[in-house]
């Protein structure tokens, strides 16, 4: 039974982990970037997830520092408030979040008065009114989650991020949009993820009965967490690149990484020429998104790596756990192959 709730975990949460990326060049010139996430173990039985802060400096001018402020969505308390220190302290700091309505700042408005609405599922009510994976996943794990977390009502905090009627309708391709379940729909993709986020599908409905399982047992709670960290900090390179994933997942995940970031550096170019050459942008996403966002700050900005930080999202104590040895690295050998087998399909 043990064995058989390692295995369920370990395809929830290595799900869910390439869903991170998501929250309601010149290739011979631009090196390699180097992973935002990795695992360490200080001791024999502690096993952490960190995720890097890394500044970047302008390679031909003076200007402005940018940091590439990675961020893992759900973690301990002491990760977020050291996050919020580090924030507060950036001239700017550009976020994630695609419902910008929700959000007091925006560089951007992100639809005209005459836009129409967009066509999307009816929203959560009743039970699911309110509903939240993320911040489901946070308290069944004992943790927080990074919007309930961190105070986004700071001068310096700028949303820019896509909205989602503006990523329906690159989903779309210019295609008439219609209403999900509908035939001849192109947002199918993105539709099935808004309705398992807000608990509304089937998939979703599954996810909470998991969820609340897991609640209930400290030892599935660690087994779940160390599951999360191996796939966390086993993926590596940009997401978009999966070769696994069905081709309209593939395509979804193209666009919410590729270009949620393409409208980024929009915003932090503009950003870039109004704070003084002394100060700093902050560019606080996902981890799944800064293997390209780095790309485009070195090869487009021309900037280059000059100092990094790596905060502690979260940890797991085996013994204290009662995980095993062996059992971790069932765990482990999981993962991995999970991993590979996607890259090779």
């Amino acid at each position: 039974m043990r064995k058989l709730a390692l295995i369920f975990l370990g395809a929830l949460t290595l799900t869910l982990a390439l869903a991170g990326c998501f929250t309601r060049s010149q290739a011979a010139e631009t090196p390699t970037p180097r992973a935002y996430t990795r695992i360490v173990n200080p001791d024999t039985n502690t096993v952490q997830l960190q995720i890097a802060l890394r500044k970047f400096s302008p390679a031909r001018n003076r200007g402005p520092a940018i940091w590439l402020a990675a961020v893992m969505h759900v973690g301990e308390p002491g990760y977020f408030h050291a996050l919020q220190l580090f924030l507060d302290t950036q001239t700017v700091v550009l976020y994630e979040g695609i419902n910008p309505e929700a959000h007091p700042h925006h560089v951007h408005d992100a639809s005209a008065a005459s836009t129409p609405a967009p066509i999307t599922a009816a929203p959560p009510s009743g039970a699911n009114a309110g509903y939240s994976m993320q911040s489901t996943l946070a308290r069944s794990l004992g943790l927080v989650f990074q919007l309930e977390a961190i105070d986004y009502d700071r001068a310096n905090f700028l949303n820019s991020d896509l909205s989602i009627l503006q990523i329906q309708r690159i989903m779309a391709g210019g295609r008439p949009r219609v209403a999900p379940g509908q035939e001849g729909g192109t947002n199918g993709s993105f539709d099935t993820l808004l309705q398992i986020m807000d608990g509304s599908s089937f998939l979703g409905s599954l996810f909470k009965i998991g969820m609340q399982l897991m609640a209930a047992s400290p030892e599935l709670q660690a087994v779940a967490k160390l599951t999360l960290i191996e796939a966390v900090g086993r993926l590596k390179g940009d997401l978009s690149d999966v070769q696994g994933l069905p081709p309209d997942w593939k395509h979804l995940v193209k666009v919410l990484i590729e270009a949620r970031n393409q409208n980024l550096l929009t915003d932090l170019r503009a950003e870039l020429k109004k704070i003084p050459i002394s100060g700093s942008i902050a560019v606080f996403y996902g981890a799944g998104h800064m293997d390209d966002l780095e790309k485009r700050v070195t090869g487009d900005l021309h900037y280059r790596p000059a100092d990094e930080t790596w905060l502690t999202a979260f940890s797991v104590d085996l013994r204290k756990s009662g995980i095993s040895p062996a059992e971790a690295q069932i765990l482990r050998n999981l993962i991995k192959s999970q991993l590979d087998q996607m890259q090779r399909l």
